[in-house]
């Protein structure tokens, strides 16, 4: 099930926004690989990087392929997230065979 609004307007500003990014990031997925150099972990904010282990690690704990978009919203740092770290945070968890979809795991 996915979130409803809390009454929350920062919040829901924000993934407001973040929605925007991986509406957009989906949008631009057709381009060819090779134009974009793929990043590393290492040159990523710290925040960011926390994020990647945090959903690396419930991956792992659900042993599942696929996390959700609420997986990937708990993950995310209170800051707003440029579209860059998000598409970096996509780009490190499809290296490790890992999805985020709408939905339930498992579905």
């Amino acid at each position: 099930m996915g979130k409803q609004g809390s009454g929350n307007g920062k919040r829901d500003d924000a993934h407001a926004r973040r929605q925007a990014i991986i509406d957009g990031l989906l949008a631009d997925a057709l381009r060819p690989a090779f134009t974009y150099r793929l990043p590393s972990q290492e040159s990523l904010p710290a925040d960011i990087r926390k994020a990647i282990d945090r959903l690396l690690a419930k991956a792992e704990a659900q042993r599942s392929r696929c996390l959700t978009y609420d997986d990937l919203e708990e993950a995310l740092p209170p800051r707003d997230v440029s579209a860059e770290d998000l598409e970096a945070i996509f780009w490190i968890l499809a290296e490790h065979g890992i999805e985020v979809e709408d939905g339930e795991p498992g579905d």
